[in-house]
């Protein structure tokens, strides 16, 4: 009673049908040789990869809650083609190894909307290129002891949908730029002891963040220009099987990640309607956690039995770059809270006839919490149990 259709946008009025078919291939050879370059002993790795994907995306809109069939309000092909090769070779001096690396990045990007111009269609087409360097350098000072650092060259292009337009325009949306720098220390203190402490700083020239649509009716993504981020991470696992050299295994992992800092920089303003002359330098990035934590407790036995017992916690986030904590009528800003999810799997193999068992359990406790607010409140996913049988011949 009352409805008027689907301009009330409920799924109480009717319903939506995203109807969608991915096809993806492509080749990806690798050559790795040993060798001597400039009389220093080495390790040289090259290769190339060709990528394709094509997208047919078809959105129904139905009258009621149960339709199948409705009014056709999207009927989108997009393709993209993505190719690359690199080089790099590993220079090793004794406890050093050094090594330098290049990528070429070129992608091409085509979007076609069936609908426009009254049925006629309109497509848009794009590409970018891009040089992508890096060097890793490790020290040996001990046996059990590693130290690593590296700067490496970031870059990620937009997605099909994201730089092209439904009226095949393209889109302001530079790809994610950034250099990425780290120096840490791994060590094998004991057999079945791994300990590792890293300290990173990514800095993007342009950053992709997700930015909320006036009227929740989609969302969009948004140049963020500078930002920084920059923390610790700290991983450990000890293996009680290694440690006391007695089977079945028992071991415990653990990493946490600290990200004091993740901020925007140089001047910026507000992405969100109505807001674009507010200044948002400074403020915490959205979709940035400050900590994130992953805990696992497993189980090996000889016998092909194993299991593993996980927690995931991800500490509180803003959802919109002005970082509003009080949720917002449609859903789209506010905090998205801490939340801690378990997962579970249990595997059983019998070698013998080369068959595997499995059941895996994620979000074991049914633990609903926020996972995006671009178009409103969105949830994570429930409570997912599958189970199956792997063979291998």
């Amino acid at each position: 009673p009352g409805c008027r259709g689907m301009e009330d946008l409920l799924t109480t009025c009717g319903n939506e049908g995203r109807l969608r078919k991915y096809y993806t291939w492509g080749i990806e050879p690798r050559v790795r040789a040993f060798d001597k370059l400039f009389g220093i002993r080495g390790e040289t790795e090259f290769g190339f990869r060709a990528h394709f994907e094509r997208q047919d995306r078809k959105q129904m809109n139905g009258q009621a809650p149960t339709a199948r069939t409705g009014i056709l309000v999207e009927d989108n092909e997009r393709k993209n083609q993505a190719y690359s090769g690199f080089l790099q070779h590993r220079f090793l001096l004794g406890r050093w190894t050094i090594t330098p690396g290049l990528r070429l990045e070129h992608v091409r990007y085509e979007r076609t909307n069936r609908l426009a111009n009254r049925g006629a269609g309109a497509t848009g087409r794009t590409h970018l290129m891009e040089v992508i360097p890096g060097i890793g350098i490790t020290f040996a000072p001990a046996s059990h002891t590693t130290i690593f650092g590296g700067a490496h060259r970031g870059f990620a292009p937009p997605r099909t949908e994201d730089i092209i337009d439904n009226a095949g325009g393209t889109i302001d949306l530079d790809p994610e730029r950034s250099w990425t720098y780290e120096v840490g220390v791994r060590s094998w203190p004991v057999s079945g002891v791994k300990l590792e402490a890293t300290f990173f700083r990514m800095d993007f020239e342009n950053q992709i963040v997700p930015a909320s649509v006036a009227g929740g009716l989609g969302a969009t993504f948004t140049n963020a220009g500078e930002t920084l981020h920059q923390g610790v991470e700290f991983t450990g696992r000890v293996d009680m099987g290694s440690l006391l050299r007695r089977m079945p295994n028992v071991y415990v992992r653990a990493a946490y990640t600290y990200v004091p800092t993740a901020k925007f920089v140089g001047t910026r303003l507000s992405s969100i309607p109505g807001f674009g002359s507010v200044s948002v330098s400074g403020n915490r990035l959205p979709y940035a956690p400050r900590h994130l934590l992953n805990f696992q407790l497993g189980y090996t036995h000889p016998k092909g039995f194993d299991a593993l017992l996980e927690a995931v916690h991800v500490s509180d986030q803003f959802g919109d770059d002005l970082n509003t904590v009080e949720s917002t009528p449609d859903g789209q800003r506010g905090l998205l809270p801490a939340y801690t999810v378990w997962n579970l799997t249990v595997n059983h193999r019998l070698e013998s006839r080369g068959v595997t068992f499995f059941i895996a359990v994620k979000n074991l406790f049914d633990r609903f919490f926020i996972a995006d607010r671009t178009r409103g409140i969105l949830p994570g996913p429930p409570r997912l149990v599958h189970g199956g049988v792997r063979f291998q011949f």
